[in-house]
């Protein structure tokens, strides 16, 4: 199964991936583009710029090419057009140009984990922060839950909130109950 975890920053997704590699041991966990390519030497902006983003999206297009049938991924495209959505300069983005390799690269997961931001439930990080997580939060529940981008289309999506620590048992159940629906 190829699953991927994806949400604005500090929503648990990372802790997520692993707490589902651990339980799904025939799994290869794929980290977020954005350590990747840090490993790299990739010199990101701060704050990152939409062409920060654009990298982090390529190499995620990148990372879903792969053949391999058990995949977690942290992060998905929605992920970065999220983010680039949030920028002052995203009007320097083509979405159009990026469509049909997006469309691709989401079609070739079985489940996509969209995680919300939930300020009663997240840990607490600076105001200014909180700001810009909601910000991209929204975006995404646009693009993911309501597939405004129409990337969606035959993806599906587990949309989770709330406590951190029954998000792993809630994505578990739903694999279950797929994997008896098949």
């Amino acid at each position: 199964m190829r699953i991927a975890v994806s949400g604005t920053h500090i929503t648990g997704k990372s802790s997520l991936v692993e707490a589902l590699g651990a339980c799904l041991p025939n799994h290869i966990i794929i980290p977020e583009p954005y350590v990747l390519l840090e490993e790299r030497g990739y010199a990101f902006a701060h704050p990152p710029t939409v062409d920060d983003f654009v990298v982090q999206l390529r190499q995620s297009l990148m990372t879903l090419r792969r053949r391999s049938s058990n995949l977690i991924v942290d992060r998905c495209p929605l992920d970065f057009l999220g983010y680039i959505y949030a920028s002052p300069d995203a009007d320097r983005f083509d979405l159009a140009a990026w469509q049909g390799e997006i469309e691709r690269a989401m079609r070739s997961l079985d489940l996509v984990v969209a995680i919300q931001a939930d300020p009663t439930h997240d840990p607490a990080v600076p105001d200014e922060d909180l700001e810009l997580r909601l910000a991209i939060d929204g975006i995404l529940r646009e693009i993911v839950d309501g597939d405004s981008l129409d990337l969606c289309e035959n993806v599906e999506i587990l949309s989770l909130g709330g406590p951190w620590n029954r998000r792993l048992e809630s994505v578990l159940a739903h694999i279950t109950t797929r994997e008896k629906r098949a």
